[in-house]
């Protein structure tokens, strides 16, 4: 940022001070906050609340080492001495709360986006010191905070940072924030391209309109980086695959919901450098990272296309409901619980009518598609013609499903569809049918509209087994099983009844033992101090899993004895943690027979929630799992319901 030629003077010789808790930095800033993205995003939202217009970020663009440092400066009004002594330094204070207002001062008179005064704390999560200097009036104020230093003088919960002398390069006003000691990225450079698509993503006031300028190493972030739009695919009349919401009060929830959703040509993030899922946004900043509202489809496949951005003030409005990260929102609220039903309904509707859609429009490309036609016309020389409506239908589904696939890819699936017709395997299946007792064969067929009953026969195969599962999971609830080694091996078999993701997850042993290693003594009774891990890796997260006796009840030593243990894990994984390496995060979940009755039992349930640390109660458990298969165990009771007609 230009200097200023107003040579600037320093404010006051006594130290600044701040009280603090030493177990606050290290939740607000070295757990909570790990990778880049959110560091800067929080610095960010401080420079619009101090009416900035512009946001100077530098990164090093060469590997970082000791001497590496980041830099945010911005053109605000800055903070005088009073203001860092008596607002900056104070920590939880809320502005909106302690300033009466909602906005900040002319000439922009913006939504203030900051609210818990905490966002200070977030750049420890990336560096161990964090200077601040900043210029009001002609008047600079420069210290460092150190984290070590703070935490040798953690026992007087109070730590002075003494004055430095200006550096000249933040004159009249304004606030430069540098990072150093930088813990995160060592000796590997930082990839810019996908901090500019995150950081792009987090604020929706990014641009001329709103005068609010964010440049990273000389180069603005364009409207249009932050644009997906432009990213969605298009069907055969070529519109994008796009849902909007207009000042939206659907689901009678009385609530505004306004933005889009819509869905990309590709799965795969790494193919467009685009995080799937629908993030939400308040004043203009993100509060809940991309997700897709824990949505459970019949469509599932259709979840990996979806991007979307929705505006949801009423979160950050008379209550405050985002989460102490401000990246997550608190989903136990009122008003939060009918935007998750409101949101699980639009994600729901939105696979199946762009399954539907996306169904039709590649039908159309068929028609046009050479790899048909070429199976259309060698189909002429089968002479099992009955045979082959169902050849030509699978053969267009095939194709409808990769219409951009090149011809030669998909010569296997004609070859196989010309070999079916040779060797009358549908018919064969309709033998079976008449065999097994079944008159009314040409009713079941119309039913089941051909193919679908090679689908119905496969899916009672796996329906058969999920069935068992279920039966034997309500057993061992019921039996109280033991959690070493019973319900062990039942949950490294069946990871799906903890979350329904993890149809196949990777048994992470190495992780299991140094847990073990670690904790050999539990702060637990005697008779409780029988404890199993179960730990997995599902994508790039670690997941650790306490099994306790289904009829056990948990207070708050196993709920600390859980976060010990995701703490732990995540402190031995943190030199790899990002976004690009190893394991991205760590997760907890104690699976017990329920909570102790007891204030201080929940509300150390909801903190550790924020933390991505779970209880998973097996009576829970049970019904999520029948619920979320009661599709398939309906169609499996209809398909033998016929069966016997």
């Amino acid at each position: 940022m230009t200097t200023q030629t107003t040579k600037a003077t320093t404010q006051n010789v006594r130290p600044f001070e701040m009280d603090f808790d030493i177990a606050t930095i290290k939740h607000l800033g070295l757990q909570m906050y790990s990778t880049l993205p959110p560091v800067i995003g929080e610095l960010v939202a401080n420079a619009w609340d101090a009416n900035a217009t512009k946001v100077e970020i530098t990164i090093p663009e060469t590997p970082i080492d000791e001497r590496s440092q980041i830099i945010i400066e911005d053109n605000g009004i800055g903070m005088s001495d009073s203001d860092l002594r008596e607002k900056y330094l104070i920590v939880g204070r809320d502005r909106r709360e302690s300033e009466k207002t909602e906005r900040t001062l002319e000439p922009h008179k913006r939504l203030i986006m900051g609210r818990k005064g905490l966002g200070k704390f977030s750049a420890f999560g990336i560096a161990k010191e964090v200077e601040i200097e900043s210029a009001r009036n002609d008047k600079v104020s420069r210290f460092l905070m150190d984290y070590d230093k703070m935490h040798e003088s953690a026992q007087q919960r109070r730590a002075e940072f003494p004055p430095l002398d200006p550096t000249g390069d933040v004159s009249q006003k304004g606030t430069m924030i540098t990072l150093r000691r930088i813990t995160k990225f060592r000796t590997r450079k930082i990839s810019l391209a996908p901090l500019r698509r995150k950081l792009a993503r987090r604020f929706s006031v990014i641009g001329e309109q709103q005068q609010f300028e964010v440049i990273i190493n000389g180069k603005p972030i364009s409207v249009e980086e932050r644009d997906l739009k432009r990213l969605l695919a298009k069907d055969a009349d070529g519109n994008p695959y796009l849902w909007e919401y207009d000042e939206e009060n659907e689901c009678d929830t009385g609530l505004t919901v306004t933005g889009w959703i819509g869905a990309l040509e590709r799965t795969k993030p790494d193919e467009d450098g685009v995080d799937r899922g629908i993030s939400i946004l308040a004043r203009g900043k993100l509060v809940q990272e991309p997700f897709l509202f824990n949505a459970v489809v019949g469509q599932q496949y259709a979840l990996s296309y979806l991007v979307g951005e929705l505006h949801a003030e009423f979160v950050d409005e008379d209550e405050d409901t985002i989460g102490t990260s401000r990246n997550v929102l608190v989903w136990d609220t009122d008003e939060n619980t009918k935007l998750m039903k409101w949101g699980q309904q639009q994600v729901k509707k939105i696979a199946r009518e762009w399954a539907k859609k996306r169904q039709e429009d590649n039908v159309r490309k068929l028609e046009k598609n050479p790899t048909y036609l070429s199976f259309k016309e060698r189909a002429k020389d089968v002479d099992n013609q009955r045979a082959l409506p169902l050849a030509d239908k699978l053969v267009r589904q095939a194709i409808s499903n990769n219409p951009t696939a090149d011809v030669d890819e998909l010569e296997p699936i004609i070859q196989t569809s010309l070999d079916f017709l040779e060797f009358n395997a549908f018919w064969e299946i309709t033998q079976d049918l008449a065999n097994s007792g079944v008159q009314d064969v040409e009713k079941l067929l119309s039913l089941f509209k051909e193919w679908e009953i090679v689908e119905a026969k496969e899916m009672s195969r796996v329906t058969e087994g999920r069935i068992k599962a279920i039966e034997k999971l309500q057993n061992l609830i019921e039996n109280n099983a033991l959690e070493v080694p019973t319900l062990r091996n039942f949950l490294k078999e069946f990871p799906w009844v903890i979350d329904p993701r993890w149809n196949l997850v990777a048994d992470e042993v190495y992780y299991s033992k140094l847990l073990k290693k670690k904790f050999p003594n539990s702060k637990l009774e005697e008779s409780d101090r029988r404890i199993d891990f179960l730990c997995v890796r599902e994508g790039d997260n670690l997941v650790v899993v306490e099994i306790k006796r289904p009829k056990k009840k948990a207070s708050r030593n196993e709920l600390e004895q859980i976060e010990d243990y995701v703490l732990f894990l995540r402190g031995l994984v943190e030199p790899t943690t990002d976004p690009e390496w190893g394991i991205k995060n760590v997760v907890g979940y104690l699976l017990c027979g329920g909570l102790v009755n007891n204030p201080t039992v929940r509300e150390k349930q909801k903190m550790l929630e924020n933390s991505q640390i779970y209880v998973r109660q097996y009576g829970d458990l049970l019904n999520m799992v029948t619920n979320l298969h009661q599709e398939f165990l309906d169609r499996y009771k209809q398909l033998k319901e016929r069966v016997k007609e």
